[in-house]
Protein backbone atom coordinates (compact mmCIF):
# COMPACT_ATOMS: atom_id res chain seq x y z
CA UNK A 1 0.00 0.00 0.00
CA UNK A 2 2.81 2.45 0.78
CA UNK A 3 4.49 1.68 -2.53
CA UNK A 4 1.33 2.62 -4.46
CA UNK A 5 1.08 5.91 -2.59
CA UNK A 6 4.74 6.61 -3.26
CA UNK A 7 4.36 5.80 -6.95
CA UNK A 8 1.49 8.29 -7.17
CA UNK A 9 3.29 11.01 -5.23
CA UNK A 10 6.62 10.92 -7.10
CA UNK A 11 5.27 12.22 -10.45
CA UNK A 12 3.35 14.98 -8.67
CA UNK A 13 6.49 16.01 -6.78
CA UNK A 14 8.54 16.00 -9.98
CA UNK A 15 5.93 18.13 -11.71
CA UNK A 16 5.98 20.66 -8.86
CA UNK A 17 9.78 20.81 -8.93
CA UNK A 18 9.81 21.33 -12.71
CA UNK A 19 7.25 24.12 -12.56
CA UNK A 20 8.94 25.89 -9.66
CA UNK A 21 12.35 25.72 -11.34
CA UNK A 22 10.85 27.12 -14.55
CA UNK A 23 9.35 30.04 -12.63
CA UNK A 24 12.63 30.62 -10.80
CA UNK A 25 14.57 30.61 -14.07
CA UNK A 26 12.11 33.06 -15.65
CA UNK A 27 12.31 35.36 -12.64
CA UNK A 28 16.13 35.26 -12.72
CA UNK A 29 16.06 36.02 -16.45
CA UNK A 30 13.75 39.00 -15.89
CA UNK A 31 15.91 40.31 -13.03
CA UNK A 32 19.09 40.01 -15.11
CA UNK A 33 17.64 41.65 -18.21
CA UNK A 34 18.55 45.29 -18.81
CA UNK A 35 14.94 46.14 -19.56
CA UNK A 36 13.99 45.25 -15.97
CA UNK A 37 15.91 48.23 -14.63
CA UNK A 38 14.30 51.65 -14.79
CA UNK A 39 17.50 53.25 -16.10
CA UNK A 40 17.34 51.20 -19.28
CA UNK A 41 14.14 52.72 -20.52
CA UNK A 42 14.85 53.11 -24.20
CA UNK A 43 11.24 52.23 -24.69
CA UNK A 44 11.00 52.44 -28.45
CA UNK A 45 13.73 50.00 -29.33
CA UNK A 46 13.23 47.09 -26.96
CA UNK A 47 9.51 46.69 -26.55
CA UNK A 48 8.08 48.21 -29.69
CA UNK A 49 6.35 44.99 -30.65
CA UNK A 50 4.54 44.84 -27.32
CA UNK A 51 3.35 48.45 -27.05
CA UNK A 52 1.30 50.84 -29.09
CA UNK A 53 3.00 53.61 -31.07
CA UNK A 54 1.41 56.23 -28.81
CA UNK A 55 2.89 54.58 -25.72
CA UNK A 56 6.28 54.45 -27.41
CA UNK A 57 6.08 58.14 -28.31
CA UNK A 58 5.21 59.09 -24.75
CA UNK A 59 7.99 56.90 -23.36
CA UNK A 60 10.57 58.43 -25.70
CA UNK A 61 9.56 61.92 -24.57
CA UNK A 62 9.88 60.81 -20.94
CA UNK A 63 13.30 59.27 -21.54
CA UNK A 64 14.48 62.40 -23.31
CA UNK A 65 13.28 64.47 -20.37
CA UNK A 66 15.25 62.27 -17.96
CA UNK A 67 18.37 62.33 -20.09
CA UNK A 68 18.53 66.09 -20.65
CA UNK A 69 17.00 69.07 -18.90
CA UNK A 70 14.27 69.60 -21.44
CA UNK A 71 12.37 72.87 -21.66
CA UNK A 72 8.83 73.38 -22.94
CA UNK A 73 10.30 74.66 -26.19
CA UNK A 74 12.38 71.51 -26.58
CA UNK A 75 9.34 69.36 -25.89
CA UNK A 76 7.34 71.19 -28.56
CA UNK A 77 10.18 70.66 -31.04
CA UNK A 78 10.96 67.08 -30.00
CA UNK A 79 7.39 65.77 -30.11
CA UNK A 80 6.98 65.97 -33.93
CA UNK A 81 10.45 64.45 -34.41
CA UNK A 82 9.60 61.53 -32.12
CA UNK A 83 6.15 61.11 -33.67
CA UNK A 84 7.60 60.93 -37.19
CA UNK A 85 10.38 58.56 -36.10
CA UNK A 86 8.02 56.12 -34.38
CA UNK A 87 5.55 56.20 -37.26
CA UNK A 88 8.33 55.65 -39.81
CA UNK A 89 9.71 52.75 -37.74
CA UNK A 90 6.28 51.13 -37.73
CA UNK A 91 6.14 51.45 -41.52
CA UNK A 92 9.68 50.10 -42.01
CA UNK A 93 9.44 46.99 -39.81
CA UNK A 94 11.89 44.35 -40.95
CA UNK A 95 13.96 46.60 -43.21
CA UNK A 96 17.22 46.92 -41.25
CA UNK A 97 18.83 49.41 -43.60
CA UNK A 98 15.81 51.70 -43.44
CA UNK A 99 15.65 51.37 -39.63
CA UNK A 100 19.33 52.29 -39.29
CA UNK A 101 18.80 55.28 -41.59
CA UNK A 102 15.78 56.38 -39.54
CA UNK A 103 17.73 56.09 -36.28
CA UNK A 104 20.59 58.19 -37.66
CA UNK A 105 18.17 60.87 -38.86
CA UNK A 106 16.31 60.81 -35.53
CA UNK A 107 19.55 61.26 -33.57
CA UNK A 108 20.67 64.16 -35.75
CA UNK A 109 17.23 65.84 -35.58
CA UNK A 110 17.12 65.55 -31.77
CA UNK A 111 20.69 66.87 -31.48
CA UNK A 112 19.75 69.84 -33.67
CA UNK A 113 17.19 71.08 -31.14
CA UNK A 114 19.43 70.60 -28.08
CA UNK A 115 22.05 72.93 -26.68
CA UNK A 116 25.69 71.74 -26.72
CA UNK A 117 25.47 71.01 -22.97
CA UNK A 118 22.32 68.94 -23.47
CA UNK A 119 23.95 67.10 -26.37
CA UNK A 120 26.82 66.13 -24.06
CA UNK A 121 24.36 64.90 -21.42
CA UNK A 122 22.44 62.89 -24.01
CA UNK A 123 25.63 61.39 -25.41
CA UNK A 124 26.87 60.45 -21.93
CA UNK A 125 23.51 58.91 -21.08
CA UNK A 126 23.53 56.82 -24.27
CA UNK A 127 27.10 55.68 -23.61
CA UNK A 128 26.19 54.66 -20.05
CA UNK A 129 23.15 52.73 -21.31
CA UNK A 130 25.27 50.93 -23.92
CA UNK A 131 27.85 49.98 -21.28
CA UNK A 132 25.10 48.70 -19.00
CA UNK A 133 23.66 46.59 -21.83
CA UNK A 134 27.12 45.20 -22.64
CA UNK A 135 27.67 44.30 -18.98
CA UNK A 136 24.29 42.58 -18.80
CA UNK A 137 25.03 40.59 -21.96
CA UNK A 138 28.45 39.59 -20.63
CA UNK A 139 26.91 38.48 -17.33
CA UNK A 140 24.27 36.48 -19.18
CA UNK A 141 26.90 34.84 -21.38
CA UNK A 142 29.02 34.03 -18.34
CA UNK A 143 26.10 32.50 -16.47
CA UNK A 144 25.05 30.37 -19.44
CA UNK A 145 28.63 29.21 -20.03
CA UNK A 146 29.14 28.01 -16.44
CA UNK A 147 28.57 24.30 -15.90
CA UNK A 148 25.12 23.51 -14.55
CA UNK A 149 25.97 20.22 -12.92
CA UNK A 150 28.66 19.49 -10.39
CA UNK A 151 31.19 16.75 -11.15
CA UNK A 152 30.16 13.27 -10.10
CA UNK A 153 31.73 11.91 -6.95
CA UNK A 154 33.51 8.62 -7.20
CA UNK A 155 32.72 5.92 -4.66
CA UNK A 156 35.60 4.49 -2.65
Amino acid sequence: MNLKTLLRAVPAILLCITISSAFAAEKAKDAASPAASPAAADAGAQTAAKRSPDAIKKARLTVLKKQVDRTADHEAKAKPIIDKYVDDREAAKGDRAKLAELKTKYDSDINAILTPEQQKKLSASKAARIEKLKAARAAKAASSASPAASPAKSKP
